[in-house]
Formats: structure tokens, sequence, C-alpha cells
């Protein structure tokens, strides 16, 4: 029986989404999803809108195509996982998976950047940022510690709209950005999070970010340090 069909708007994203719930909860590690043709029957859409959200499958690593057998799970099926050339919000990250998300805020506060800070950010020492620090969880299960600073000249917040997914925040004034630019890296930090949650060891990987706006204007710098066992990160490669 066709499922309900999704709406047109960023509808490749939409069934992607809906794909990466039915992982784990229907399918399993190795198992053959159904064919292209199947999917798109079933979601009411055409082979290239199934295609590309297969796609973004794919390119999180969630699933391979074998060429002449079809698409299957991948082995990374246990934790979190998210591809590192997706932009995306950890709370969308943490619930497409079945998991419920959630952030603790620890420091809310406008105040002037840093040297350090307007310059990664693009703008004078001095010029008003937005400064966060919150705890991820994903069912109450601390899973990362995120620093943030936000220029405020491009997103019209106030303080006390800052709460839950910042993603949310930025699509509410109109400010997603279109891409980030990272390093990955371990480290060893003992000063990172902080309460029972944080990393008894020291040990995180950080996720050290800029993110633009449409245009090449930086938005905002963040350093997430995610705990050892919370996250899978995946970089798919391919051959030429």
């Amino acid at each position: 029986m066709p499922r309900r069909p999704v709406r047109a708007t960023a509808l490749p994203e939409a069934i992607a989404a809906s794909l990466r719930e039915r992982i784990g909860a229907e399918w399993s590690t190795g198992d053959q999803l159904p064919t292209e043709a199947e999917l798109a029957a079933e979601y009411g859409v055409s082979r290239h809108t199934m295609r590309s959200s297969l796609l973004q499958l794919a390119r999180a690593g969630l699933v391979e195509t074998r060429h002449g057998s079809g698409t299957y799970v991948t082995r990374y099926n246990s934790s979190i996982r998210a591809g590192l050339q997706e932009l995306r919000s950890l709370h969308d990250v943490i619930a497409s998976q079945g998991h419920r998300p959630g952030s603790s805020y620890r420091l809310r506060q406008r105040r002037p950047a840093s040297a350090d800070e307007a310059g990664r950010l693009e703008r004078e020492p001095g010029a008003d940022v937005f400064e966060i620090e919150r705890e991820i969880t994903s069912d109450d299960r601390t899973v990362a510690f995120d620093y943030s600073v936000i220029a405020a000249d491009v997103v019209d917040l106030e303080v006390s709209d800052l709460s839950g997914s910042i993603f949310e925040r930025f699509a509410s004034v109109n400010a997603l950005p279109e891409r980030a630019v990272c390093q990955v890296r371990a480290v060893l930090d003992p000063d990172a999070g902080w309460g029972a949650g944080r990393s008894g060891s020291g040990l995180y990987l950080l996720l050290d970010q800029v993110q633009y706006l449409p245009g090449g204007r930086p938005l905002s710098w963040s350093r997430i340090y995610f705990l050892d066992d919370g996250f899978d990160f995946l970089l798919v490669r391919h051959g030429h």
C-alpha cells in the first residue's frame, strides 16, 4: 500500500529523513532496501526524486549501492551517525535516528568579540557576538558540549531566544548557514565540558568549524566536543 505522499517542499530531504527513521527499525545492517522503483512507488514520487534521497543516505554513510545488486544498509547502525559532509542540526541528526534530542544551556550572553573571535568571524574586534555554552543530549545521555559564538549583526535575536536547536533559531530569522569549514581532531582537554556528563578521561573528538551564510559571510564559530562513544562520524570516499 503506497505511503502518504510527502509534500513537494524539500521533497528529497523529507524522504531521506523518512528512510533514515526506517533504518535500524525496519532494516538492519546488511539488509537490502527495496529497489529504487519500489520505493518511488511506495512514496508516490519519481525515480529521480528517490535517487536523490538515496544519494543523501549514501553520502552520510548509512547505505551503499552495489552496482548490479542493489542498495544495502551499512554496518554503522548502532550509535548516532553523522556524515562529515552534511551540514545539519545536531538535534535533527539525533531525532532522525529515533532518539530524543535535548539541550541544556550553561551560558547565554551578548558581549564584545575577542580578537580571535573577530578574526574568525571577519568582524572588527569588539563587535557584538552571542556566546553560548550548552550540553547536547540524546535520550538524556550527554553526547557533546558546544561552545559557540554567533555574529550578532546578522541574526535578529535576543539572548532569551537562544534555546533548543540553534539551527531552528537561525531558520526563524532566515539566517541558515550554507556551508561550513571544519577541522576534526582528537583532543585531550580536561577543562572541556561540565557536570556528570563530561569525559572522565578528558578525551573528546573536537569539531572546530566556522559556518557561512549564502554570499560567504561568516555566521558563527563553534567548537563542539563529542564524547568518544556518542557519535560515529563518517566520511564517504569514492574512487574515480
